[in-house]
């Protein structure tokens, strides 16, 4: 037996051999034998030199006795082994460039010998990590797994960190129950105090969906406690009459309560528990009067307990309150919208406040359903608040076939999600509340009641609904004059939100993560809010602070009109949809807005504004003479029709009819 050095010498002694017998015989041939084929270009690093040195010893000494068959004094056998031996020294070169190998890994009988024992980086014949498809399938595949419900999430949440982390264990003899905090259809919520912390809880003891309430409130925990009340677990309670409740995991009762398994006269009551956070809805402090002015210190505490330093009460310092307030809500929403969890029943009577850490909370969790995994949802049930839900009463289509098993259930979730954008019927609620924070007249059940049933006489449009209001209400004065003002705010960014949310079409709605993101939240783009730090702000406005924004307002103000202001084309379609041309109190209302806020600081001084004069001649049925404008302020007319100067024009003619 040979050791393994031993049989590769003789291998590669052996090679070198059967190499050299072939350059040899061709060297020997002459050249009417040999037919050379182009040699393939190989990096000379592929060789080994021993071999090389090997091999040049032994062609040298070959070629040198071979030499015996040339005839004396025959000239043209001469040129035979000149040309036989420039023969065998070409070969001997590309033996050296192209390497050697063993008889069975020659590949092209002639001058391209592979040897392939060599590494691969040495071949030069190293593959790619990743081919472009496989790299497209591998980023398709990670793009499918993270999206919206996420289904990689989901088994990391479902399979790691649900049986890792777990929940505590209570009974009710770890609580001292206190006060009555409120009851509703699902349960008697308590005030308590922990029997050896001494820590403040709120205990529910639930009359139904309790067992739902209980998976939602554990999987937010997990995934994004600051959206809702801090869940700490949930016991079953010893029905009147017992001793001690029955044993058994909490999560198997849950569960067989919720597939219908467990026998309802014989279930403990189940009593959930948080910690005390606050008692005070965001519907308590709606009722009162001073809302929102009532929770300004708490939201605005590292600004002095003021929104806008300096700014007393009025429109600008409650829109910058209901701001922050609705960026909460929405912030809540979009994160347990990212988990795969829709809430089906947002109204602020389910939003409790912090006043310590100065947020709203979402509570009362027992109709959400987790589309991630199929818990808690029935394709033909349905669960709503009609005063807050959308036009629709399912979240997803009614053929949509029932959860099946947990793994089948989260790889399919992202498919179910994108063709029903199910997020959508919370966004509405949202666009609900919106209106409730700045218009009090919203507030009271009935008239809530009414404004629905108003709205969905109109075809859910708000534009027929604010039109069709009497002029009481958004006068100055009226109860929702300044709630309007809020919402036409910034070019009516409020308002834009609010009939983006509260769309008709389940598909045309902002979704939670968009309205969180809108300029009424934003305050401004946030794309632009980069390009401002980018460019700055432009030479002939440095007194502005819009910097970019500021620039291209400025222009878009002065397009065809000299310093007092005119309209976009996006501005003019909104009026087309909003207003009607032949009311004067139309034009003041949805047009005159325009300049009040935003574009007075770019230059925009002058509020009237109004349609062209043609249109306004015909709804009004005469025609009027143009009200004088003071020579400094009139601008330079070219021939043609500008119609931001018709506007304006058309507002001075109606201006002095009155």
């Amino acid at each position: 037996a040979h050791s393994p050095g031993a049989t590769s010498r003789f291998l590669h002694s052996l090679s070198c051999a059967n190499g050299m017998h072939a350059v040899m015989h061709r060297a020997a041939a002459g050249p009417a034998a040999v037919v050379r084929r182009p040699s393939a270009s190989f990096n000379t690093t592929r060789a080994v030199s021993g071999c090389h040195r090997q091999v040049d010893a032994t062609v040298t000494a070959r070629v040198a006795t071979k030499r015996v068959f040339k005839p004396a004094g025959n000239s043209r056998a001469s040129v035979s082994v000149q040309a036989a031996h420039h023969e065998a020294m070409q070969a001997i070169s590309d033996l050296a460039a192209g390497g050697i190998g063993l008889p069975c890994t020659i590949q092209n009988c002639g001058d391209q010998i592979y040897r392939s024992t060599l590494d691969l980086d040495l071949r030069g014949e190293t593959k790619a990590l990743f081919t472009p498809i496989g790299l497209s399938l591998l980023l398709s595949l990670g793009f499918y797994l993270t999206i919206t419900p996420g289904v990689l999430g989901g088994f990391v949440d479902y399979y790691i960190l649900r049986p890792l982390l777990g929940q505590k264990r209570y009974t009710i003899d770890d609580f001292v129950i206190g006060s009555k905090l409120g009851e509703g259809g699902f349960g008697v919520v308590y005030k308590a105090t922990g029997a050896e912390d001494g820590n403040a809880y709120v205990l529910k003891r639930c009359k139904d969906y309790g067992e739902a309430e209980i998976w939602t409130n554990s999987r937010l925990m997990r995934a994004c406690p600051d959206a809702i009340a801090s869940y700490c677990g949930a016991f079953y309670g010893p029905k009147e009459g017992k001793s001690s409740p029955k044993s058994g995991s909490i999560w198997k009762k849950a569960k067989d309560a919720v597939i219908g398994n467990a026998d309802d006269d014989e279930d403990d009551p189940l009593w959930l528990v948080w910690k005390y956070e606050g008692s005070e809805t965001l519907a308590r402090l709606m009722d009162d009067k001073d809302f929102p002015y009532n929770v300004e210190p708490f939201l605005f505490k590292n600004n002095g307990g003021v929104a806008i330093e300096g700014e007393p009460r009025g429109v600008r310092r409650k829109a910058e309150i209901i701001r922050v307030i609705f960026a909460q809500i929405t912030a809540n929403l979009a994160a347990a919208h990212g988990t795969g969890i829709i809430l089906r029943d947002v109204k602020p009577e389910n939003m409790i406040f912090d006043p310590n850490a100065g947020r709203f909370k979402l509570i009362d969790l027992g109709a959400a359903a987790d589309l991630r995994f199929g818990f808690n949802y029935q394709p033909k049930e349905f669960i709503l608040d009609p005063r807050f839900s959308g036009p629709e009463e399912y979240i997803m289509s009614t053929q949509t076939p029932e959860a099946p098993p947990t793994p089948v259930a989260l790889a399919l979730s992202p498919i179910l999600w994108q063709l029903n954008v199910p997020d959508r019927f919370d966004s509405y609620s949202a666009g609900v509340t919106l209106l409730q924070m700045c218009l009090p007249s919203l507030r009271p059940d009935n008239n809530l009641i009414q404004f629905r049933r108003t709205l969905e006489e109109n075809g859910e449009s708000l534009t027929d609904w604010r039109n069709k209001l009497p002029s009481r209400m958004g006068k100055k004065g009226g109860p929702d004059a300044e709630g309007f003002e809020v919402l036409d705010l910034d070019d009516r960014a409020g308002w834009e939100l609010v009939k983006s949310l509260m769309s008709k079409t389940r598909e045309r709605r902002s979704s939670a993560t968009s309205a969180r993101w809108s300029r009424f939240v934003q305050g401004r783009n946030p794309v632009v809010s980069v390009l401002d730090s980018l460019f700055g702000a432009s030479p002939d406005e440095e007194d502005a602070s819009g910097g970019l924004l500021a620039w291209l307002v400025f222009r878009v103000a002065r397009s065809g009109t000299n310093r007092e202001g005119g309209f976009t084309e996006a501005q003019l379609s909104q009026f087309v949809e909003d207003g009607e041309i032949g009311k004067t109190e139309d034009a003041s209302k949805y047009l005159g807005y325009v300049a009040s806020e935003t574009l007075a600081k770019y230059g925009v001084d002058r509020l009237a504004r109004t349609v062209g004069p043609e249109r306004a001649e015909k709804s009004i049925g005469k025609k009027r003479a143009e009200a004088s404008v003071d020579a400094d302020d009139a601008p330079t007319r070219e021939p043609g029709f500008n119609p931001f100067r018709a506007l304006n024009d058309g507002l001075q003619k109606l201006r002095g009819e009155k």
